[in-house]
């Protein structure tokens, strides 16, 4: 009876937050639930799929450059966007985008048909996920934020965590990792995608529109004014922008990371399931507990304790003699890796508190123009890409898996400890 206090006590807890929690953030968990549940259904073979239809090395890291550096030019606008048009349209404008990836990558004949859908899906990327997190951010308050990021992750790694085994169970029926067995998971994809559109459309309230000039304003001015003042008026902006441009830098492992875990440590389909699947599970049992934590004894506390797991996961993911050392990685994640609910294992879970403690560092009105701004390096992860492609088509695999580790611990820490926590609790 003892032991199932703890147990009891959580679902008091979470059965008490489900009832206070904004209309808002029960569309989102539903909508980019089922939004995250359909990316995870193809995260780990996008790029054994580009393999297949003929790109070499240099060439696949060519095509997350040329994502990159297009959504990079496309991040600038994005605040004056937001200011004008409002966080749940340019929501939507993502969640369009994700539909067009999904049946560009159903329809490809040849990998450069892939370069639009990079494109979109980098843009995607860009405006779903960091404008979800500003709504959430913007419907709860200061003293249970860290946690309600972590439910709401906690919540969409539920479906997710069946994603690798549907797309493992799909391409073994249609002929195994070659073209025609993947292409069939970005049709279901497709369709999961239109109806997050859909529900995003009808049910989600808007948040007000913040005015952060006027809408007269022509966007070349506005831009150059908006951006002028925010790096005037932010000063802990700057040190943000050094650890975003080095977690930028995770781009030069993520497109070989899966093609390491085949070719070198030879995997196949189910094993790649397998280790998407005990990814997922350990975020499904940690994440309220680690956003409970962050809220408890502060966000810095716990990124700081949760990063060194991710580190952990990298070295296995390099060194491990067997399969069975390998799943590790999985459980505890790895630099680069991105898993089918969007973090990897236990150490991306760090990722959480840091995305909070972001956001909580702007006051609400200067949200927009702060994401706007940090898209814009997404430029350093398209270089980044494209140098792994280099290093791995030269050889240097365990190189292009490491030094995106080494840049975290030697950089991003040490910036991030700098930064100081509980600034904007707007």
């Amino acid at each position: 009876m003892e032991a199932a206090k703890p147990i009891t006590r959580g679902l008091a807890m979470i059965s008490n937050m489900l009832r206070r929690l904004d209309r808002r953030f029960k569309v989102l968990l539903c909508s980019i639930g089922l939004q995250t549940w359909s990316s995870g259904l193809s995260t780990q073979y996008n790029q054994l799929y580009a393999v297949a239809l003929g790109a070499n090395p240099i060439e696949l890291g060519s095509l997350e450059s040329v994502g990159g550096g297009v959504s990079s030019a496309f991040s600038a606008p994005v605040g004056y966007f937001i200011d004008r048009f409002g966080v749940k349209k340019m929501l939507l404008l993502g969640l369009i985008f994700s539909v067009l990836v999904s049946l560009l990558y159903g329809c490809a004949i040849n990998w450069w048909v892939l370069i639009p859908a990079i494109i979109l899906m980098r843009i995607s990327m860009m405006l779903i996920m960091p404008l979800t997190d500003i709504i959430i951010v913007g419907v709860t308050s200061f003293e249970k934020r860290a946690l309600a990021m972590s439910f709401s992750r906690a919540v969409w790694a539920i479906p997710a965590l069946f994603a690798p085994y549907f797309s493992a169970t799909i391409i073994s029926i249609f002929g195994g990792i070659n073209v025609e067995g993947i292409r069939p998971i970005y049709f279901v994809q497709l369709a999961a995608s239109l109806i997050a559109t859909i529900l995003v459309l009808v049910m989600l309230e808007p948040l007000p529109i913040q005015k952060t000039f006027s809408h007269q304003t022509s966007l070349k001015l506005g831009l150059i004014k908006g951006y002028r003042d925010l790096l005037k008026s932010e000063k802990w902006l700057k040190y943000w922008l050094v650890a975003w441009a080095v977690m930028r830098l995770g781009s030069m492992s993520a497109p070989f990371i899966p093609l390491w875990i085949v070719q070198v440590k030879g995997a196949d389909q189910q094993f790649l399931g397998l280790m998407g699947t005990l990814s997922v599970l350990a975020q499904i049992l940690l994440q309220i507990p680690v956003g409970s934590l962050a809220d408890s004894i502060g966000r810095k506390k716990v990124f700081l304790i949760l990063r060194p797991i991710l580190y952990a996961g990298t070295l296995i993911l390099i060194w491990a003699p067997n399969h069975e050392v390998l799943a590790l990685a999985g459980i505890l994640g790895a630099v680069g890796l991105m898993g089918p609910g969007g973090l990897s294992g236990i150490g991306g879970i760090s990722f959480i508190p840091l995305v909070t403690m972001y956001w909580e560092n702007f006051p609400a009105e200067k949200r927009g123009m702060v994401q706007g701004i940090s898209g814009i390096l997404d430029f350093i992860g398209s270089i980044a890409s494209l140098l792994g492609g280099i290093l791995w088509s030269m050889g240097y695999r365990e190189i292009v898996i490491i030094l995106p580790l080494l840049a975290d611990l030697l950089i991003l820490v040490p910036v991030f400890m700098r930064i100081p926590e509980g600034g904007s609790k707007h």
